[in-house]
């Protein structure tokens, strides 16, 4: 008789766990297309609010080592000045943050900005497998300015998988699309009520990665929108910075 129960639970757990994997959906190839990232892109995005557009770009290279795939991402603010790098993995369940760097502009310097190094708390950056409206991919941080040691900062972000939105055009070619409801807060403390909220939304299309987003802040009283324009090489930004600021 046990041996019959037992055989019998055995067969009903394996029955949920094959509906589970059907359920769920690979997303991979919605994520950026790091092996055609070998020699570096950069991405722009025409940023917009209330009142403004500016542009801000990504320069996106893949990296293959011997401990793996990675994937390094360079942010560029309006003013050719990094912002932000960060280092993924690229691991069988998604992109995992192994390494980020803050930047913050300091003409004290001898470069004319400051390294801010971070903590990475919770490294989830992108799923690669995603159950229809259900789990949160949560990536958290903290880090604190080497000008004010004492104040540290608590970023945390989280993601939920929606499913597919209406494609999305770029030269002249419509690539699929999927929606991620977002989630972030900010707080200089651990724990507690954030000081700033922002919510939103991000979609990115198969083949080329994140497309679009959107972020409303606090009550909602100030949003941005980020849309992708332009691909295209480090050198052309190089021109471009060379160009805007008359070097």
């Amino acid at each position: 008789m046990m041996r019959t129960i037992f055989a019998f639970f055995l067969l009903t757990t394996l029955f949920y766990a094959a509906c589970g994997d059907q359920d769920r959906r690979d997303i991979e190839d919605y994520y950026f297309p790091v092996k055609k990232l070998r020699k570096g892109q950069v991405y722009e995005y025409a940023v917009s609010n209330q009142d403004s557009i500016t542009l801000e770009y990504w320069y996106y290279r893949g990296l293959v080592r011997d401990s793996g795939l990675f994937l390094v991402g360079t942010f560029y603010d309006q003013n050719f000045e990094i912002r932000q790098i960060v280092r993924e993995k690229i691991t069988h369940t998604g992109s995992i943050a192994k390494e980020c760097n803050l930047y913050e502009t300091d003409q004290g310097l001898e470069n004319g900005q400051r390294q801010i190094p971070t903590n990475i708390e919770s490294p989830n950056l992108f799923p690669f497998s995603v159950r229809d409206s259900s789990g949160i991919f949560e990536f958290k941080l903290n880090f604190s300015n080497p000008a004010f040691p004492d104040a540290n900062i608590y970023l945390n972000r989280k993601r939920r998988y929606i499913g597919n939105v209406p494609d999305f055009e770029f030269n002249g070619k419509n690539y699929p699309c999927i929606r991620f409801a977002y989630y972030e807060s900010i707080s200089t403390q651990k724990t507690g009520a954030p000081d700033l909220e922002t919510f939103g939304e991000e979609r990115y299309a198969k083949g080329l990665g994140l497309v679009y987003y959107k972020k409303s802040y606090g009550d909602g009283a100030f949003h941005v929108e980020g849309r992708l324009t332009d691909i295209f090489s480090m050198g052309e930004l190089e021109q471009r910075a060379a160009e805007t600021l008359g070097e």
